[in-house]
């Protein structure tokens, strides 16, 4: 085909475009003094530059395009009589004395074009005769373009139905004849492009046969815009004629381009009508083909039509959409596996492409049918059949790679759809069967997010179970888990994901729900110790939830078996399972699980019946933090977290309460490290002035003691001056809070101390000691406010401080 590198394209073309503008200026003078014999002698002189095999089809497209607007002049001026003044039926055969072929059949086409519009002939025979004559030009570049030409120039000129030319011109069958004969022939010529030139520069020709292929489906667009190409006579007549020829021609670009044109051009209402041939069509086509964009584009534009208002009532309830892509899918799917049948190696089937169909007739189906969980069901059955044939094919055990992630997409269209339902479909458990432990795992999680997502309801202890049978690779170790599981980076996120299932479980009945969550806790409790300690405290939380619901159902008169007492039970024997694998999570539950029996305490019937219980939640956590918790830091934090609990702790008898306060105060004064002693002791003030207890005797004695301890720790590191300004900060609150045994002699002297402390660390410690001044300015600024309080009374109890400038 193209004889010439780049630069010589680029030259050929300019040649071949400044002869043609050349001849298009005398053609327009010839036009201009009505001389015909000129005008065409000057036409056929600028067609013949169509002639050259030189041109590659990018630039003989170029050039065609230029030749094209050119000859409409000319086309004009054989429409209008009255400048020619020349029988249409004279022209007609004069122009067929040309001495080359090429500008003969381009001048015919011009002219049989004017000569349809003038009506002196009917069309039907003009049509005929001109395209029977085109068949002169089978070289295969220039005779695809003057196919071209010939459409462009009597698109308009057919006999269709409701057209001018209809009746003694013809009709839709002449229109349809004509267009489909020259679709035939100008595929056949498309085809053949691929054998012109030397075998080495195939893969050129291929990619300019590619670029080609509008010219021929130019051809489909117009047979779809013919009016009288109605539903009946598309299936009787288009139809039959389109799907031989295509199949005929085995050629596997062709049919590609072909069968998705089909697809785009024709009106989903044809296709619906015409779905059986189209499959069975698609089932005969060439190895090679990819039929996955065809057959997704052909469901996405169905499920679209039969979902819009057009598409309901009749057509689907006449067609049984599933079951004819069901039948007809299996043996196109069947093709993947033909050229492993021939034994290449190279030539191993692809697995992805058939995954991606299914799971485009999974979305169909959910889309049509979204209750039919057998349709669901017997889609992942052929799917799993698909599988085993190619597993048998290849030898391989497992899908993996892009293939894995469409089995994924495929198991996660129904799940949106039919929620729970697909955890009872049998073939579910076979397909997942045929991944890999980290494409099971994802199928898992995907499971797992989209249940959470979209906010589907665990509602039965058997939903609960199957549900984690489904999800096993990410509940618990089996088969090809690796040992270092919990060391993967995503293995906490993942951990985090499945525990969210408890937000998940709801039902009416305070029974069933307690029944779930004690499912839920004994599934996590299969996962191992790495799992338990992310998983456990979910249940621990969900559980403690129940506590308001039966507190409100008592008050309803509703009665359950479940209790509250049984809910701390529960919990109890969570947290004591949690702190065998995480012992500082478990002592915080501990610790919440105290806050929430004194919560449930205050709206009882019976004051303080759930103290011993709120007593042993406290203990345990007490044990846990004495017996796990050993650097100082841990200590420190879980001291304040105990203190804060405490605080707030109403049903425990004052026995109770100081045997526990008095060991917090303890354990704070015997922490290491001198600065989180002094900062710890002075939270465990909060022991003595809280709710429960009010002791300012042993408030005065813990602030005294954090002082005592402080005066030493400062003069030997003076960044740690900022404490005493911390401990003015104590001693105010108490002030405030109406504490007796702190007086506002106290606050004077630690504010003239603090204000000395601070300029004596400056020397020192200057960056810690600007931070202590800091707050000590802030301090100071707030003991002047009071001092101003619009309540006399209060603003009398700060009056007599000396408050410095700082």
């Amino acid at each position: 085909m193209a004889g010439a590198g780049g630069d010589d394209q680029d030259r050929l073309l300019d040649e071949a475009t400044a002869v043609v503008k050349e001849q298009a200026f005398y053609l327009k003078r010839a036009i201009d003094n009505n001389n015909t014999r000129e005008a065409l002698k000057t036409a056929s002189n600028l067609i013949c530059e169509l002639r050259t095999s030189l041109l590659s089809p990018k630039n003989y497209y170029e050039l065609y395009m230029q030749v094209f607007q050119e000859m409409q002049h000319l086309h004009g001026y054989f429409c209008d009589k009255s400048r020619h003044g020349r029988k249409m039926v004279d022209l007609y055969e004069s122009v067929q004395h040309a001495g080359n072929i090429l500008p003969r059949l381009y001048l015919l086409a011009t002219v049989g074009s004017a000569y349809i519009k003038s009506q002196e002939a009917p069309a039907k025979e003009i049509l005929l005769d001109v395209s029977e004559l085109c068949k002169g030009v089978q070289h295969p570049l220039r005779g695809l373009f003057l196919r071209y030409y010939l459409s462009q120039m009597m698109k308009d000129k057919l006999p269709d139905t409701g057209s001018g030319y209809e009746g003694e011109g013809g009709d839709i069958n002449d229109a349809f004849e004509f267009i489909f004969n020259n679709f035939n022939e100008s595929n056949r010529l498309w085809v053949r492009i691929q054998h012109q030139g030397p075998a080495k520069d195939r893969a050129k020709r291929e990619k300019e046969r590619h670029d080609l292929r509008v010219l021929v489906g130019a051809n489909l667009v117009r047979m779809s815009q013919l009016e009288g190409m109605t539903v009946e006579y598309y299936e009787a007549t288009a139809l039959p004629a389109i799907l031989m020829h295509i199949i005929a021609v085995k050629d596997t670009m062709s049919q590609q381009y072909l069968f998705e044109s089909m697809i785009q051009v024709f009106p989903d209402e044809f296709h619906i009508k015409t779905l059986e041939h189209l499959l069975l069509a698609y089932a005969r086509a060439q190895p090679n083909v990819d039929m996955k964009p065809i057959v997704v584009t052909l469901m996405n534009r169905l499920a679209a039509y039969l979902s819009s208002d057009a598409g309901k009532s009749s057509d689907l309830a006449a067609t049984d959409v599933f079951t004819l892509f069901r039948t007809h899918l299996t043996q196109i799917l069947e093709r993947v596996m033909q050229p492993a049948a021939q034994g290449a190696a190279a030539s191993m089937p692809e697995i992805g492409p058939c995954l991606e169909i299914q799971a485009a007739f999974m979305q169909f189906t959910m889309t049509l049918y979204p209750d039919q969980i057998n349709y669901v069901d017997l889609i992942l059955g052929s799917t799993t059949e698909l599988v085993k044939k190619w597993c048998s094919v290849t030898g391989n055990a497992h899908v993996t790679g892009a293939g894995a992630d469409k089995v994924v997409d495929l198991l996660s269209y129904p799940l949106r759809t039919l929620s729970m339902a697909v955890l009872e479909m049998e073939h579910t458990t076979n397909l997942i069967q045929f991944l890999d432990y980290p494409t099971r795992k994802k199928v898992a999680l995907s499971m797992v997010n989209i249940i959470a997502e979209e906010n589907h309801a665990l509602t039965t202890p058997d939903a609960i179970a199957a549900l984690f049978e489904y999800i096993a690779p990410l509940a618990r170790d089996e088969a090809g888990t690796p040992a270092n599981e919990a060391q993967d980076k995503n293995f906490v996120s993942e951990q985090q994901a499945v525990a969210k299932l408890c937000h998940q479980i709801r039902s009416e009945d305070l029974d069933i729900e307690f029944q779930m969550i004690t499912a839920m806790r004994s599934c996590f409790g299969k996962g191992g110790p790495q799992r338990l300690a992310i998983t456990l405290p979910a249940t621990f939380f969900t559980a403690l939830g129940l506590i308001p619901k039966i507190r409100q159902a008592e008050a309803d008169g509703q009665s359950f078996s479940v209790s509250i007492k049984k809910v701390f039970q529960f919990a109890h024997k969570t947290v004591t399972e949690l702190q065998k694998v995480a012992p500082e999570p478990a002592m915080n539950l501990w610790f919440v699980a105290a806050g929430a029996a004194d919560a449930a305490d205050k709206t009882s019937a019976n004051p303080g019946a759930l103290g011993p219980i709120c007593q042993e939640f406290l203990t345990q956590g007490f044990v846990c933090f004495e017996e796990e918790v050993t650097e100082t830091n841990k200590q420190f934090q879980g001291l304040f977290t105990l203190v804060g609990t405490l605080s707030r702790i109403t049903c425990l008898d004052e026995e109770g309460f100081d045997l526990i306060s008095e060991k917090v105060t303890k354990h704070a004064g015997r922490l290491l490290k001198k600065p989180l002693m002094i900062r710890a002791v002075a939270s465990c003030s909060h022991l003595f002035w809280c709710e429960a207890k009010r002791d300012g005797k042993y408030v005065l004695a813990c602030l005294q003691k954090c002082l005592k301890a402080l005066q030493p720790l400062v003069e030997n590191d003076a960044s740690q001056v900022g404490l005493w300004v911390e401990m003015l900060d104590k001693y105010i609150y108490y002030y405030e809070s109406m504490v007796e045994e702190v007086s506002s002699n106290h606050i004077q002297q630690l504010v003239d101390l603090c204000q000395v402390q601070v300029d004596e660390a400056m020397h020192s410690s200057q960056s810690e000691a600007t931070k202590a001044k800091g707050h000590l300015k802030e301090v100071v600024k707030h003991l002047k406010t009071m001092q101003k309080h619009s309540n006399p009374e209060i603003a009398a109890r700060f009056t007599e401080l000396t408050l410095p400038e700082i």
